[in-house]
């Protein structure tokens, strides 16, 4: 997928994921990315290191959420108000707002994998204007630092075990860290190196190659930006109203052409891949 199309598709859905805290519409966006993930990542992306980022972001903010939000009616048990922070009551509504929370993360994280996932870094930066070159340089690089450093400590930690070394128990966590830095600053240098010797930010900036933005790109594109463009006119007049589960739990309110907007940024994954 065009990485400029898959740019406006990643910020029609961030767009949605933010508008509202009604969990319908925030499942039904964790739906589509993971479709779009699953239907255009790229050959050599795993998706479990993310999964995994995503499952413990969303249940931190559930267990912080449902620890002080000592709202609601149905009380699940309670501890003394004298117990900082934790003391009063545990209901079911703070707990559902805790999962409403983590939806929401996951919703938003998942909105904008696909710029790591889906496209490599030197295809964001292609589409880039030139006057947003060196933002871009940074951006890129950037993207690739986590899954640069998660290779290195996975060949350092199996060296490590070749030789012997214990790198499970919390004790041998230096064993691994200190080499994954030093790594990653000698990586860091040779990329300032290579950049140097290629003229980085000497003169017109070159392209790796032509990424065509396709029919079913713009297609994608302009489907995502309808899509955000009517949730958000519904939350403006109020025809999707927003949606909290105190004081008592009630059915989330849905609205049908908000549910068509979220289900229409899945229409990435319905392509056939290139």
């Amino acid at each position: 997928m065009n990485a400029r199309a898959l740019g406006v598709w990643c910020l029609a859905a961030l767009t949605v994921a933010l508008a509202s805290a009604n969990p319908v519409y925030r499942l039904l966006v964790v739906a589509a990315a993971l479709n779009v993930l699953v239907a255009r990542k790229r050959p050599d992306a795993r998706l479990r290191p993310m999964l995994l980022i995503v499952a413990v972001g969303a249940a931190t903010a559930l267990l912080i959420t449902f620890a002080v939000s000592h709202t609601g009616l149905h009380v699940l048990w309670s501890l003394p108000d004298g117990v900082p922070v934790f003391g009063g009551a545990f209901t079911v509504e703070a707990l559902v707002f805790g999962v409403v929370s983590g939806l929401g993360i996951a919703a938003a994280v998942l909105a904008v994998a696909p710029l790591s996932l889906v496209t490599s870094p030197h295809e964001l930066l292609d589409a880039l204007p030139s006057a947003l070159s060196r933002s871009g340089a940074v951006v890129a690089t950037a993207l690739n630092l986590l899954p640069a450093l998660a290779r290195s400590a996975t060949e350092i930690r199996d060296a490590q075990r070749l030789r012997g070394v214990r790198t499970s128990r919390l004790s041998g966590v230096a064993h691994v860290a200190v080499p994954v830095v030093l790594t990653a600053v000698e990586d860091s240098v040779r990329l300032g190196e290579a950049m140097e010797a290629r003229g980085y930010g000497r003169g017109t900036r070159t392209h790796y190659g032509s990424a065509r933005l396709s029919r079913w790109d713009g297609a994608c594109a302009g489907l995502a930006i309808m899509a955000a463009a009517v949730f958000v006119v519904l939350r403006l007049i109020a025809a999707s109203p927003d949606w909290y589960p105190f004081p008592s739990l009630t059915f989330p309110p849905v609205h049908p052409l908000a549910v068509f907007a979220c289900l229409a940024l899945a229409a990435p994954s319905l392509g056939r891949r290139p």
